[in-house]
This record gives C-alpha cells, structure tokens and sequence, in this order.
C-alpha cells in the first residue's frame, strides 16, 4: 500500500512539473508590458529631448513600447512624488534632473519624496557646465574682474541673473568663494534671463550652457568660465572656475534615469546594460553633444556617489545663503 501511494505521489508531483514547464519557459524577460517614462518639465526642453530619445531607443533593443509622459510642475517634485510611489517593477520610470534630486531637498521643507530612500540610481544619462557669463561689451573678462566689480559697487553687491534654483545655488556657491555677494534677480527661466544679460538689465548671468551657446558663438555674450572640473567639449577655450584660481570649485547640472527604490535587480541591470550600449551609438552621442551636454554612464555606484556629494554641496549653499521656499 505504502509503495503505491509512494508510486501515486511520484507520479503526481511529475505531471504537475510538467504541466509548469509550459508556463515557465513562456514567461518573458523584462520589460513584459508598456513602460512610462515620466518627466518632470514640459515638452522641449533638454531633460524632455532626452527622455524622448533614450525611451526611442530603449524601445527599440528591449521590443516594448517606452512612452514618455510629461509632468511638470511645482518644480518636477508632481513627476518625483508620482514615481517614488509607482509599483517597483520597471513599469514606471523617473527621467530625474539633478534639480529635482538634490536642489529641492535643499530650499523646499516640505519635499513630499526622498531622493535616496524612494529611488534606485539606475544610469546618468548626460552632465553640464553652467556658464558665468556677462556681456560682450562688459569690462570684466575673467573671474577676478567679476570680483572686482562685485567688491567696487555701490552696494557692495553685483546683480545677477537668475534663471532657475539650480543656478541660483551654484552662483552663491562662486560667490562664498570669492567673498563676494550677488543681488539674485530672478527671471522665467534660462531665456528670459539671457535677454536681461543683452538687453543689459544685469552684468552677469550663472547660466546653462545650452541656453548661452548661440549667443557666444554669435559675440554678443562672454564666457568667463565654466563651472565644472573639467572644460567643457563645447567650450573647449573657456577655462574652468578652478582653473580661474578657485580649486574645488566643481558643479555640474545633470540628468539621470531612475527608478522606484524596490526595483528588482534584474531589471536594472538588464535597463543598465541596453542604456550602457546606447551610449556608445554616435548618433546619441552627437545628439548629447548637440545639446551642450558630456554623455553619461551607467556606473551605479558613482551615480549614487554623485547625489550624496551633490545633497551635501547644495544644502551647505541653501543654508549659506538662506534660501528656502516655503
């Protein structure tokens, strides 16, 4: 009896074995169903434009649909907050902006998502210098001009214009280290900001390069530096703000691609691994280049070294300088 019961079982656990292969050699890797691509800005801009291209391409190695969908507003913290509590299984992704991971937990004190708790560092995916810009009929043609200037005004200050947070932080961040003191005007943006430079409305601008470029190369605008430790590819004779005489001095304005902090590890490495060839094609490259950006990497560990250094960098210049937004 008990052998053809032991017979029975051994035969049953076999059928149902059997009857799992089926299923389990059908199952498909990662990504099994339509994958958003949130965005914290409106359509146009360069962390939309390269949204739109990694999702294009990803799409194409991985076959499954990549859709990027737009969610701007109260500083891209509506997109961060949506993603952070979206199921963490590669079906929702950040398109994270260095402002929205490291600028707004610095000024905002009621950030409603953690960026290093809710989030997964999966690639960077692009870097930027800002600019300290003037004017081309401007007498200050370096950084110690700038000083100089700022020391001499009447008030001790020097106007600067402001085209986000962001720019706001790493102008105070060249000004503690110069021992000078700005005069924030703030504008709507890179744009608006770039007009006042030429319409002279303030002497300097700590701004994008993107925004900047065409009115370089067109004479109208000065560079007097750039803010990042290395020179920039597309500004490859405009020294660094280190190389200016402030070693140290090193900001970069970054976009990445993360995702919900649970995210099971194959699919990040399988997101990792698609991302790191993308990188490689020259068309994305160029197509970075073209937007005044340095191509990124999918070196998780440095991402991650990246955030913390920069969380540390902007809340230091926040509290320097007071700046919070209630």
């Amino acid at each position: 009896m008990i052998r053809r019961m032991t017979g029975f079982l051994s035969v049953a656990v076999a059928i149902a074995a059997a009857a799992a292969l089926p299923f389990a050699s059908n199952a498909q890797p990662y990504p099994d169903k339509p994958v958003k691509v949130v965005v914290g800005f409106a359509p146009g801009g360069t962390n939309d434009v390269l949204a739109r291209l990694f999702a294009s391409k990803l799409q194409e190695r991985l076959k499954q649909s990549f859709v990027v969908e737009n969610k701007p507003g109260a500083a891209s913290m509506i997109a961060a907050e949506s993603v952070a509590r979206s199921p963490a299984d590669g079906s929702t992704l950040l398109i994270a902006s260095s402002g929205a991971m490291t600028v707004n937990p610095a000024i905002y004190p009621k950030i409603s998502y953690d960026p290093v708790a809710d989030f997964v560092p999966i690639a960077l995916l692009g870097s930027f210098p800002l600019v300290v810009t003037v004017n081309a009929s401007s007498p200050m043609k370096t950084l110690k001009d700038l000083a100089t200037a700022a020391k001499g005004a009447p008030n001790g200050s020097l106007d600067h214009g402001v085209g986000s947070s962001s720019f706001q932080l790493a102008a105070e961040l060249l000004a503690r280290e110069q021992g000078i003191k700005f005069n924030h005007v703030p504008y709507k943006g890179s744009g608006p900001a770039v007009t006042a430079l030429l319409g002279g409305e303030v002497p300097v601008a700590v701004l994008d390069v993107a925004a900047v470029l065409p009115q370089l190369k067109a004479g109208k605008l000065r560079a007097l530096a750039v803010t990042t430790a290395h020179r920039s590819s597309v500004l490859p004779d405009v020294p660094t703000v280190a190389e200016s005489g402030l070693p140290g001095y090193d900001v970069a304005i970054w976009t990445g691609l993360v995702a919900p902090k649970a995210t099971q590890g194959e699919v990040q490495t399988r997101l990792r691994s698609a991302i790191k060839d993308i990188l490689q094609e020259k068309e994305v490259r160029d197509r970075i280049q073209s937007l005044g950006m340095e191509p990124g990497h999918t070196d998780a560990a440095a991402f991650s070294r990246l955030i913390a250094t920069d969380l540390a960098k902007w809340a230091s210049a926040a509290k320097g300088a007071n700046i919070k937004v209630e």
